[in-house]
Parts: structure tokens; C-alpha cells; sequence
């Protein structure tokens, strides 16, 4: 969060694999959102979670309650460009 303060970018996007992508995304969200920082989140890798109370250690694919709760999903590399194309373009331009 620190970082992001000090340098403003224009997107942050991280990758996930061990079963932490829900709680992690929502743990970012959360402390930008402190700051009042509306940055796009843009993430991939493996976006599944170990459900809560689970008698389980499976985690489950929760890529669709990432879109839901406002992550940029990206299930591919090739994802990221349009994305990233897509922030550009709403970026005000410098004179």
C-alpha cells in the first residue's frame, strides 16, 4: 500500500498460486481502499481459495467472485493487454 501512495500507478497486477487469491485480493482491496486509492487490480495464476470452515484443504476456483468483487481476471497472459489497453485509454493525457 505504501508503495502505491508514493507512486501512483496507473494498475497493480499480481499473480497467485497457494490457495490465497480471494482473501489476498480483498486484503489489498481493503487497504487501498483506505486511501481512498481506486487503483484496477489485475490478477491471475491460480485464483482459487481453501474455502473458510472447509473439513477440506481443496482448494476451489474463485475467479468469478474475483470479477464479482471487482478484480480484473486474468485467466491468461494474452488477458493482461487488453486490460492494460483498456486503462490507457480512460488515462488523461499529459499536455
Amino acid at each position: 500500500i505504501a508503495q502505491t501512495l508514493a507512486d501512483t500507478p496507473d494498475a497493480i497486477a499480481i499473480s497467485t498460486y497457494n490457495g490465497v487469491a480471494l482473501s489476498y485480493y480483498q486484503a489489498l482491496r481493503q487497504g487501498l481502499d483506505r486511501h481512498g486509492l481506486t487503483t484496477p487490480i489485475l490478477i491471475g495464476g491460480r485464483l482459487n481459495q481453501i474455502p473458510e470452515g472447509s473439513n477440506s484443504s481443496l482448494p476451489q476456483d474463485v475467479g468469478a467472485q474475483l470479477a464479482a468483487e471487482g478484480a480484473l481476471v486474468c485467466r491468461d497472459a494474452a488477458d493482461l493487454l487488453p486490460i492494460l489497453q483498456q486503462i490507457a485509454a480512460t488515462k488523461p493525457r499529459s499536455p
